[in-house]
């Protein structure tokens, strides 16, 4: 576990040079298209896509096939590895063939709560057939950053998600030279997948060399490969639960108010951003080192309990300083050109809405991880299935008798939190399940989470010393506003660090390791 936080370190810094610039194309979009038909069109067409970049760039994928390969470069890995990639690439393409000649029929369906605004769906329609195939581009990509990760090629496999908001930046600012300015933007969405696929091409020709295309790869005499694909559904409905949950919310959101799906946007674009940091950076970062120790079980528990323990240092603050922060950030990221003053009223309620969903979501995924490395797969799918019927139920709970609330959208978030509760709660029964000694040690250390609660009241005394009002920020420029914000998280990081240390927390982690 030497080079567990380095490792996290280097993930997390690539996922945060990415979530920034994710930060600024919304900003971007936000400043032209506001919270417009036109965006709320895109948001729907892109959600299917960005459900795919979600799910293959938060390390789904490294969860699913890290267990398949030993991180050594062999004939039969590279066979296995072969098999996978020509074979899902051949059925997306069939899905994105059928998608296509039914694209009419799933638009109707999946917006049916725009059905009645022709002009608005048929800019979604059209944007759906140009975004489409994004899909085969980022799972192959996504695909080929898992096999990049099972290697510890963190590095490249991290900087994927970086080109393409560095793509749609480049769309959104040319947008307005063109007639329909929004199309653009999906333009530029299928050209990052592009480029995202020719970079990943060529990483993984550079790691692994010349890979023939044999009748054993075609007609998958893999031995490995027939796991794989026999688990492949489970574990990928399994893993992919958050997105799933995501997609629903999109579905039943386009029943509310105009404006609805914009605010829930960017409010999961920042709920997204920290559990980018830290979930999948974790997560990452964690599963090669489980692999190895899945043999040794008193080795794998304690390796995973210093995980969860690094997790709650990590997260706790995090949470915390993020519902203080979190008007002063709504202001300084989206407040500008076409976005309202109550659009960032009613975006901050829904991140308020969010908020315990990023704690239950980080320790869901870390738990995750570990289930899948020990081939608990279908242990993961059960619950799975089961929070998506809850989530579906509470939802419709909610549409149909508050649809004409102007704060149901909040609702919805609210649903999202209570359905990441309920799963983290079967997690920690699951973790008693397998190893009551283990939920022990790491969820009943009282003077390690006596010390980091001392830690944040600290860090919280430190943000309350700064004007957090709505009239201060609002009468700052940009520059203003993101060099304040950028200086509070910096004393406030520092606070929480220097009491970290005084209190030998560091320590703790070295003697548990």
């Amino acid at each position: 576990m030497k080079k567990f936080f380095s490792n996290s370190l280097i993930i997390s810094g690539l996922l945060l040079v990415s979530k920034v610039l994710g930060f600024v194309r919304d900003l971007l979009l936000a400043t032209f298209f506001g919270s417009s038909g036109a965006l709320q069109a895109f948001l729907v067409a892109f959600r299917i896509p960005e459900f795919m970049r979600k799910v293959t760039s938060s390390g789904t994928f490294t969860q699913i096939i890290n267990p398949y390969i030993d991180g050594k470069i062999s004939d039969e890995q590279k066979e296995f590895i072969a098999t996978i990639l020509y074979l899902i690439a051949i059925m997306l393409m069939f899905l994105i063939i059928v998608g296509l000649g039914f694209s009419r029929v799933w638009v109707d369906i999946y917006a049916y709560g725009l059905i009645s605004n022709n002009e608005m769906l048929q800019l979604v329609w059209t944007m759906f057939i140009i975004m489409l195939p994004y899909v085969l581009l980022n799972c192959t990509v996504g695909l080929v950053a898992a096999i990049l990760n099972s290697y510890s090629k963190y590095i490249i496999s991290s900087s994927f998600p970086i080109f393409l908001n560095l793509v749609m930046i480049g769309g959104i600012i040319i947008s307005p030279k063109f007639s329909v300015p929004i199309y653009i933007v999906a333009y530029s969405v299928l050209l990052a997948g592009l480029c995202q696929l020719i970079i990943a091409v060529f990483s993984l020709s550079m790691l692994l060399g010349r890979i023939n295309i044999t009748k054993t790869i075609l007609f998958v005499k893999n031995i490995k490969a027939k796991l794989f694909f026999k688990k492949l559904p489970m574990a990928f409905l399994g893993a992919a639960v958050l997105q799933i949950s995501s997609l629903i919310e999109t579905f039943f959101a386009s029943f509310l108010l105009s404006g609805s799906l914009a605010w829930l946007y960017y409010a999961d674009r920042v709920n997204q951003f920290l559990y980018g940091i830290f979930g999948t950076a974790i997560a990452m970062a964690m599963i090669p080192y489980l692999v190895k120790s899945k043999k040794d079980n008193a080795l794998f528990y304690k390796n995973l309990a210093l995980v969860i323990k690094v997790m709650f240092l990590m997260v706790i603050p995090a949470i915390i300083g993020l519902s203080i922060l979190a008007k002063p950030i709504v202001i300084t990221l989206f407040y500008y050109g076409k976005f309202s003053l109550n659009d960032v009223n009613f975006t901050y309620l829904a991140m308020l809405g969010y908020l315990l969903s990023l704690f239950c979501f980080v320790f869901i995924r870390v738990i995750v991880s570990a289930l899948y490395v020990q081939n608990k797969a279908n242990i993961v799918f059960w619950i799975s299935l089961f929070i998506l019927i809850c989530g579906v139920a509470l939802d419709t709970y909610i549409i149909r008798l508050y649809s004409h609330d102007k704060y149901a959208f909040v609702y919805l978030a609210v649903v999202s939190s209570i359905t990441a509760l309920i799963n983290m709660v079967i997690q920690i029964l699951i973790l008693i399940r397998f190893n009551f000694k283990l939920f022990v040690d790491v969820f009943l250390p009282f003077k390690y989470l006596l010390k980091i609660a001392v830690a944040c009241v600290c860090m919280v005394m430190t943000l309350k010393l700064f004007n957090l009002t709505d009239d201060y920020w609002i009468s700052l420029t940009m520059f203003g506003r993101l060099k304040n914000i950028l200086m509070i998280i910096l004393f406030g990081v520092l606070v929480y660090v220097s009491v970290i240390f005084v209190l030998r927390l560091k320590k703790m982690l070295v003697l548990d390791n």
